[in-house]
């Protein structure tokens, strides 16, 4: 897949500072539409379905300021990369994968060994406080979702 390169910069970017650059979007954009229509064939149907889905999944979380506008957009311009299933495994996977990432974060941070041998670490802002990074979310998925279909 030609997108997860720049997917998993996006990732750790909005792992870091909760910020995707539209910049990257489009880019991402740019190469969900060039693969869907020039090596795929292009099914306008899927698309339309995959913009429903991600809007059915990120406009709640947006409008309680759980997500930022960037993972919304974030996930718009995924949509042309993946069926729809495939769409909401990437999700669903996702927020499954960052929900574990953080809470072993979280638990490691106050642990006595963390903060005598790793002190910076253990005075970090805990990842919850931050907010939810579904950019962070959505490119693990994709990773899971692209390494289980490689075997």
């Amino acid at each position: 897949m030609w997108s997860l390169p720049l997917l998993i910069i996006i990732g750790y970017i909005d792992w870091q500072y909760r910020r995707i650059p539209n910049s990257y979007l489009l880019g991402l954009l740019g190469l969900g539409i060039y693969s869907n229509i020039v090596l795929v064939g292009g099914d306008l149907t899927a698309v339309i379905i995959n913009i429903i889905i991600a809007l059915a999944l990120t406009l709640p979380g947006y409008i309680k300021g759980v997500l930022g506008g960037g993972d919304v957009k974030l996930m718009l311009a995924i949509t042309p990369l993946y069926a729809p299933l495939q769409l909401l495994l990437v999700f669903s996977i996702g927020i499954g994968s960052l929900l574990l990432l953080m809470t072993f974060l979280h638990i490691a941070q106050r642990m006595p060994l963390t903060k005598a041998y790793c002190p910076n670490m253990a005075f970090q802002q805990s990842p919850f406080r931050r907010g939810l990074p579904l950019g962070t979310a959505v490119v693990l998925g994709a990773l899971t979702l692209h390494f289980q279909s490689s075997f």
